[in-house]
Order: C-alpha cells, then sequence, then structure tokens
C-alpha cells in the first residue's frame, strides 16, 4: 500500500512569545497544507524543531495535526528518542491519536556502529507492529548515516518498515537506496528540496521536503507536472524550489522558512531556545528572494 507517494511537508511549529507552543496557529497552518493537495503532513520533523520540545508537546501537536488536516492528506509522526520508555510512549500515542505513519531517525549524539544501529531499529519498530514505519536518514544531524545494509537487515525483520526519507543531500546514497530495495512496494522518498524532480526521474516515490510546509502548492507543481509528463513545467518550479534552498541555507534553516511564513499571515513567534531571532539583514534577503520569484 502507498503511503507518501507524492509531496509531503515536515510542518513548522510556531511559538507564543512567552515560548509555549501556539497549537492554535499549529492547526491552521495543517489547514493551509491539507488544502494545498499535498498528500502527507510530517508532524515534528527536523525543520518541527523535534528535538527542542517537551514529550507533551508533540504529542500535542500530533493532535492539532490531525484536527486541521480533517483526514484530507496522510500523517507522519516522528517518534524519535533515545530511551525506549518516550519511544514507546509516542508510538502509543500515535496509535490512539490519529497518525497514519511514524518516522524513525538513526540515533544521535554517540557514534553507532551497523549492529548498533540494526538492533535500534528492530527494536523501536517492534514497538508500533501494528503501524507504518519509515526510516528517517539525516547524516548530517545525527552523524549515523542508514546503510543500505542495515536497511536490508531491518526489512527482513520488521514487515512494518515500509520506507525510507533519504535526507543524506547525496544524490548517489538514494540510489544506493534504491538498489536495495527490499520489497517491490517499498517507498523511498528523498527529504531534500532540490532533488525531488531527480528522485522522481530515478524512480522514487516522492518526497518530504522543508519547503512543501511554506509553499506547498509550488512543489506540489513539481510532483503533478512530472505525473503529467509536463517536464518544463516540472522543472521550472523545480528551479524556483533550488533558489529559495540555497537562500535558506545561506540565512538559517527553519528560522528563514518560518519568515517566509510570516510573509503570507502566519503567525510564527519568536525563536524558540536555542534558535536565535533572524537579523534585518537577513530578513531583508529572504523578502527579496521571494519577490524575485514572484512569490509575494
Amino acid at each position: 500500500m502507498s503511503y507518501l507517494q507524492g509531496v509531503s511537508a515536515p510542518q513548522l511549529t510556531p511559538f507564543h512569545d512567552d515560548g509555549s507552543v501556539n497549537l492554535e496557529e499549529y492547526t491552521r497552518l495543517s489547514e493551509y497544507l491539507a488544502e494545498a493537495g499535498l498528500k502527507g503532513i510530517f508532524v515534528c520533523g527536523t525543520t518541527g524543531e523535534f528535538v527542542n520540545l517537551t514529550l507533551e508537546e508533540r504529542k500535542s501537536l500530533l493532535q492539532a495535526a490531525v484536527k486541521g488536516s480533517k483526514g484530507r492528506c496522510k500523517i507522519m509522526f516522528n517518534v524519535t528518542a533515545m530511551n525506549l520508555q518516550n519511544m514507546k510512549e509516542l508510538c502509543d500515542f500515535a496509535r490512539d491519536n490519529g497518525a497514519d505513519c511514524l518516522s524513525l531517525t538513526p540515533p544521535y549524539y554517540h557514534r553507532y556502529d551497523g549492529a548498533a544501529m540494526e538492533q535500534y531499529f528492530v527494536r523501536a519498530a517492534s514497538l508500533a507492529p501494528d503501524m507504518p514505519v519509515y526510516l528517517y536518514n539525516m547524516p548530517g544531524m545525527t552523524h549515523n548515516p542508514l546503510t543500505p545494509d542495515v536497511l536490508k537487515k531491518v526489512c527482513a525483520q520488521c514487515e512494518n518498515v515500509v520506507g525510507v526519507k533519504d535526507s543524506s543531500m547525496d544524490h548517489m546514497t538514494f540510489l544506493d537506496f534504491q538498489m536495495a530495495q527490499p520489497r517491490e512496494d517499498f517507498e523511498l522518498i528523498t527529504g531534500n528540496d532540490a532533488q525531488l524532480l531527480t528522485a522522481l526521474m530515478a524512480g522514487g516515490a516522492g518526497g518530504v521536503i522543508a519547503l512543501a510546509g511554506v509553499y506547498p502548492k509550488l512543489c506540489q507543481k513539481i510532483y503533478d507536472d512530472f505525473i503529467a509528463g509536463n517536464m518544463e513545467g516540472a522543472k521550472a518550479a523545480q528551479d524556483k524550489v533550488h533558489i529559495l534552498r540555497s537562500m535558506v541555507r545561506r540565512v538559517m534553516p527553519v528560522m528563514a522558512h518560518k519568515e517566509m511564513l510570516k510573509m503570507q499571515g502566519f503567525d510564527m513567534g519568536p525563536a524558540r531556545f536555542p534558535f536565535r531571532e533572524l537579523t534585518q539583514g537577513e530578513k531583508d534577503e529572504i523578502h527579496a528572494c521571494v519577490r524575485s520569484l514572484e512569490l509575494a
């Protein structure tokens, strides 16, 4: 069964002035993304700042996303935690509160070998054997890359592992996963905004990309035009996304994404510790880039 074939958005997290999560605005953002026709919403991903949130905040965001999406798209919930008790708590909550599928990054901070990574994913996936699980390869953040060999071993033991979100930013890694694809219906999804069209051309299922959380219709157009055979339209949309991604990475990911949402009328609030506020110069660069692409 296909769960995330298409384009999904890692949803950004707005905050109140006192630092608490703005659930009302998060729900409104979920409505915005669902109305744009995206395949899914990724709750508590990297751009959702999951590592800076409490367990209760993460749970509340899942409920808000389910409320806002109103069943119009899939909800993927990140249950990554560095201890089994918290991970089980998130898995159980996801099962009972409307998540369609789960996401797991590799463990982080310490370095882990292949045997430890295999054990980690197998034990984690076994906490929710009745739910689809996507492994989230994010070596730039975790410093523990998921390898094709570990993927094969995990999938041999866990039928509920149905796909990989590859955010290695390395197309060769994406192709290596494709060659190691353990099952015919296994979904290989890119997490790199700049590689969505390339991934689709290589046979990938789609993307869970940060800019879809800001300009969902622009990102969805890449997929729709590709499926329709309109490569010129798909490339034009991909080029705009590439320009935006380059700007975001020059400025500051997450905070730059939020500034673009503020330009569209969303109340994203102040920076949440340990992020900082953007300088006026950084804001000016963001606004100039968006205007140059006629997105504002």
